[in-house]
């Protein structure tokens, strides 16, 4: 499939990306390693007027071990930070994660923003412009309020709403980040801002993200962790490389002491709904109490009580989904 016709703009700094995304506004996308967008526009699911390039500003690529927290650039690949050792003795689980994403081909052009700000996927959605054509158009596609024909009811499973959109968020560093307590810098026109990465999702497959046209995500922040902690991203998907996550389950624990009792605790949802979903209730069941197979059978339940996946990803049953959370969250909470 060829590429739609568009205007290619190489901004060399960010304060001019900032600029011609601030002038362009919708017309405009913005691109880094350009492993997930340009399929898009292959397959006519987006058709902006501007592609901008990011790769070539310079300065948003590294990883700093700094004073309390370290630091990664959105530029930086996800190769580089699945290989970094930095990001291997202190944050192995998000080491996992980046090395779970696509193929090596990806991961060399493949950067940290570009995961986090992945675009929400469903199976009605992202097909060919001739395979959508003898289908209603979707809700995400601009149709009408509760068109969405891209799944039917399931027994046991939320009935569709209108005016949301129930695509699936299917980064992989994302939820590792979120457990962590990671968080991201953003640029625009106004200045930087920093916020909780959780903080940037909204829930709405159709608009995923809280993101103004002319915001650039430049900086990922995570809190080193303590002394006694240790975190595991786990993933289900059809092969062992190149898929998307059918469901991706990570967990962050932190210990009082060795073998002591539990002082920190987090665990994170992702390929299930258009958002990452952190599992509240797993800090009340963890915290303060020594981790017995109790706990961890609590803190599966809780988890799959908190899983509603929907029959929008081809090939895999809702419920299969849906049982296979509790099945990670054990594992990932044992490891």
């Amino acid at each position: 499939m060829r590429l739609p016709r568009f205007e290619y703009i190489a901004p060399k700094t960010i304060d001019e990306a900032v600029s011609v995304l601030s002038e362009r506004k919708d017309e405009a996308k913005v691109m880094a390693g350009g492993t997930d967008i340009l399929v898009s526009m292959k397959q006519r699911v987006i058709t902006p007027k501007y592609l901008v390039n990011l790769k070539e500003i310079e300065g948003l690529d590294y990883i700093e071990d700094g004073d309390g927290h370290s630091r990664i650039g959105a530029l930086t690949t996800l190769n580089s930070i699945e290989e970094s050792k930095v990001i291997r003795e202190r944050f192995p689980m998000l080491s996992d994660a980046a090395g779970y994403v696509g193929a090596p081909q990806h991961r060399y052009s493949g950067t940290i923003g570009g995961n986090i700000c992945l675009d929400t996927r469903c199976w009605y959605y992202n097909q060919s412009h001739f395979w959508r054509k003898c289908r209603p158009v979707c809700y995400k596609l601009g149709g009408e309020e509760d068109n969405c024909n891209g799944f039917e009811v399931w027994e046991g499973f939320p009935s569709p709403r209108g005016n949301v959109c129930y695509a699936v968020y299917s980064g992989d560093t994302a939820p590792s980040l979120i457990a962590l307590g990671a968080e991201v810098k953003i640029k625009n026109s106004e200045g930087e801002r920093v916020v909780p990465l959780r903080e940037i999702f909204t829930g709405d497959g159709k608009k995923p993200f809280n993101l103004e046209p002319d915001d650039i995500l430049t900086e990922v922040i995570i809190p080193n962790p303590p002394s006694y902690s240790s975190g595991v991203y786990l993933k289900l998907r059809w092969r062992e490389a190149i898929d998307f996550p059918l469901v991706g389950v990570a967990v962050n624990i932190s210990l009082d002491s060795k073998d002591g009792e539990c002082e920190g605790a987090s665990v994170v949802i992702g390929a299930v709904a258009p958002n990452p979903i952190k599992v509240g209730i797993a800090e009340d069941i963890l915290i303060g109490r020594k981790i017995t197979d109790k706990e961890i059978e609590e803190v599966s339940e809780a988890a799959y009580n908190e899983a509603n996946p929907l029959p929008n990803i081809g090939g895999c049953s809702p419920w299969y989904r849906k049982k296979m959370v509790k099945v990670l969250t054990k594992r990932a909470i044992n490891k």
